[in-house]
């Protein structure tokens, strides 16, 4: 008997010991990502394609190089190169955010896209995580916190969309608030005019003008910047600003028309996609500079989340799947606009968890030589970043839909903005 008492006391400690020891080290084991996640030859839907695993795409530098995050770890791909290195440890503040370290933890809470991350000119990085917003100088140098969001959490907002945060030409840096907003409180843009380290607050939508800031987007063939907001019929807005947001000139507003989440450029020409299921509006549009002629070039079953242009001129979106109306199937779209106009989709990605939207993510930045396309909730690539050729995406080999181009000038109220 006094055995088994003995036997039964080393338990009581054992046991749980032997569980902290292997927490910590899956802990440990977790939170440093690889050193390397390789760009490897694959296919997407018919596409050729290469594919690096659980990266979340943000964009590039001033030397071409292309940035993307896994958790709260940076990576880098050189030009070139056939894999994306890790290079530092983005920080999240002594809070409970800190679990986003985990890839566990971002699975369950559906946080992949916990980061978002601006490669600045000199080697520094302006980077949104935990709420705040942090600063890191060139040269390796530690993280400052150099603002606090106000709208941020869980049941709150992830607090900056993710083609919410930009740098113009003068080296201003812009962002937009971006929270569900339940209140209908105000909505504020903020600029930073020395890389980040120091913050103010350049305009601020009144309660209930808008509910919140869906993008704020450098214009790459002028020195504006493009601001667009949502989410009702008189909320939804595009508008560009020459000061930083002090002064918005709206090109249109008023209906889901003018409601988007991420524009594309051209020199002639500003394109987007509704991000709304209504039917009637859902689709891409063509706003051109001069006349300033508002065209719907195509009808999209669902919303539109993602727009770029690559450095050839074809301009892609994509949309996303989130149970709307108007969607056809359980299927994203990239929607491929050639220079003349015509819209082609391909099918992409099918929707895999029901309880989250399904859509595709790109860079921030416009022009690049290829598509760089993180998969959420998107089956069979989810979490995957995909580098996609213009070439592959213009194709024969793409098998896209049959859907034909239509020119049509469309509704909403649109603004005598010059540009």
């Amino acid at each position: 008997m006094d055995r088994e008492r003995r036997w039964t006391r080393k338990k009581r400690f054992w046991i749980p010991g032997l569980l902290l020891v292997g927490l910590a080290g899956y802990v440990a084991g977790d939170y440093y990502e690889p050193a390397v996640v390789l760009l490897e030859p694959d296919r997407a839907w018919g596409l050729p394609c290469l594919s690096a695993e659980d990266l979340v795409i943000q964009g590039r530098d001033a030397a071409g190089d292309t940035w993307a995050t896994r958790g709260m770890w940076a990576y880098r791909r050189r030009k070139g190169d056939d894999q994306f290195v890790r290079q530092y440890h983005i920080p999240t503040g002594c809070s409970r955010y800190w679990l986003l370290n985990l890839s566990l933890v971002r699975r369950l809470a559906h946080r992949d896209e916990c980061v978002e991350l601006l490669p600045l000119p000199d080697g520094a990085v302006c980077v949104m995580s935990g709420g705040h917003m942090w600063h890191r100088p060139a040269a390796g140098a530690a993280f400052t916190k150099a603002l606090t969001l106000r709208h941020y959490g869980v049941g709150i907002g992830r607090g900056v969309f993710h083609a919410g945060l930009t740098r113009l030409s003068d080296g201003t840096i812009l962002f937009g608030e971006y929270f569900r907003n339940h209140q209908r409180t105000d909505v504020c843009i903020h600029a930073s005019r020395d890389n980040g380290k120091s913050w103010e607050v350049t305009h601020r939508f009144e309660p209930g003008e808008i509910r919140h800031v869906h993008a704020v987007q450098r214009d790459p063939y002028s020195d504006k910047a493009w601001i667009c907001v949502g989410d009702a019929d008189t909320q939804s807005m595009i508008a560009w600003t020459t000061d930083a947001g002090k002064t918005l000139h709206p090109i249109g507003r008023g209906s889901q028309v003018w409601r988007t989440c991420q524009l594309a450029f051209t020199k002639d020409a500003v394109y987007w996609g509704a991000d709304t299921g209504k039917p009637s509006v859902s689709g891409i549009y063509r706003w051109d500079r001069k006349t300033h002629q508002l065209t719907k070039l195509a009808d999209v079953p669902g919303a539109v989340f993602s727009a770029t242009r690559l450095a050839d001129g074809t301009i892609v979106m994509g949309t996303d799947r989130e149970g709307a109306k108007g969607e056809q199937d359980d299927l994203t779209r990239l929607w491929v606009i050639d220079e003349e106009d015509a819209v082609r989709s391909i099918p992409f990605g099918r929707w895999a968890n029901r309880k989250v939207f399904a859509y595709p993510r790109f860079e921030r930045m416009q022009g690049a030589d290829a598509l760089y396309v993180t998969c959420h909730n998107m089956e069979p690539h989810n979490g995957n970043l995909l580098v996609i050729g213009s070439a592959d995406l213009k194709g024969s080999r793409a098998q896209p839909e049959a859907r034909p181009s239509t020119r049509r000038s469309t509704g909403g109220q649109a603004a005598s903005a010059t540009l």
